[in-house]
């Protein structure tokens, strides 16, 4: 099982001269099948623009649904895919003891998801520290993420999570 990672270091990557890791990210079956055939790093976003449109689609956010890019990723890597990171683009992070409340504040303006939905996915991160914690472990065993992406907003409450679980 691959180490949890929040960054990128220039001392994690690997001693080949002249190498830098390749992370491609996206939804769609297009974008990830090519990351899964030539990326390092394959990002899950779990959001779908339409052409044209502005209204994002996280109909992917579903558990079904990455349990199906998953296994996308995973089929078409083929042989490489035990050589491949997953990386997860979280959307939000609220470190709370009420999840339930603070997931029902994001329905209000996530319409298409229940809280339910939003408290199981991986691109929400909502609990306390410990819950959290042992949600990130859990969606490794389900998904193999261990690379997780956190927007700059969210770093502080995100800062004793990763200090409880980086390189574990």
């Amino acid at each position: 099982m691959k180490p949890f990672r929040f960054g990128v270091n220039v001392r994690d990557a690997p001693s080949r001269a002249g190498w830098v890791a390749i992370l491609i990210g996206g939804n769609g079956r297009r974008i990830l099948t090519l990351a899964a055939k030539e990326a390092d790093m394959v990002g899950l976003t779990g959001i779908t623009f339409r052409a044209g449109g502005t209204e994002p689609d996280l109909s992917a956010w579903k558990t079904a649904a990455v349990d199906e890019r998953v296994q996308l990723v995973r089929a078409a890597a083929g042989e490489r895919y035990d050589r491949l990171e997953l990386s997860a683009l979280v959307q939000r992070v609220v470190v709370t003891d009420n999840p339930r409340q603070a997931a029902e504040e994001l329905v209000s303006r996530w319409t298409q998801l229940s809280v339910e939905e939003i408290l199981q996915s991986p691109y929400a991160l909502i609990g306390t520290t410990d819950h959290l914690v042992e949600e990130l472990r859990r969606r490794r065993e389900r998904w193999g993420i261990s690379y997780y992406v956190i927007f700059e907003p969210y770093m502080d409450a995100f800062a004793p999570i990763v200090a409880r679980l980086a390189g574990r």
